[in-house]
């Protein structure tokens, strides 16, 4: 249950920070953000990303924990790519 939580959190944290890149927030909230909403995605994207390292961390231990926590954030990482790309591509843009 610990990894399938750090895995939703690690997706959450990766999309905070690709919607922080002006390239990315038109496609996910639709608009541009202001520079603050933009920083607070970022500052987001970045606690959620250490949040999941005191999870693994406390629950695994330190060792297995950052290997847990390497893995999950790839995975959260590689999800949001497929998704961004998905959502980005030409032939779902023309319908």
């Amino acid at each position: 249950m610990i990894h399938l939580l750090c895995l939703l959190l690690g997706i959450a944290a990766f999309a905070a920070l690709a919607l922080s890149m002006k390239r990315h927030q038109r496609d996910l909230a639709g608009r541009a953000l202001t520079q603050h909403e933009s920083r607070l995605a970022r500052i987001g994207g970045w606690t959620l990303v250490a949040l999941v390292l005191l999870i693994d961390a406390g629950a695994f231990g330190l060792g297995y924990g950052m290997i847990a926590w390497a893995g999950q954030l790839t995975v959260g990482a590689w999800i949001n790519v497929a998704w961004l790309c998905w959502k980005t591509s030409p032939s779902r843009k023309s319908r």
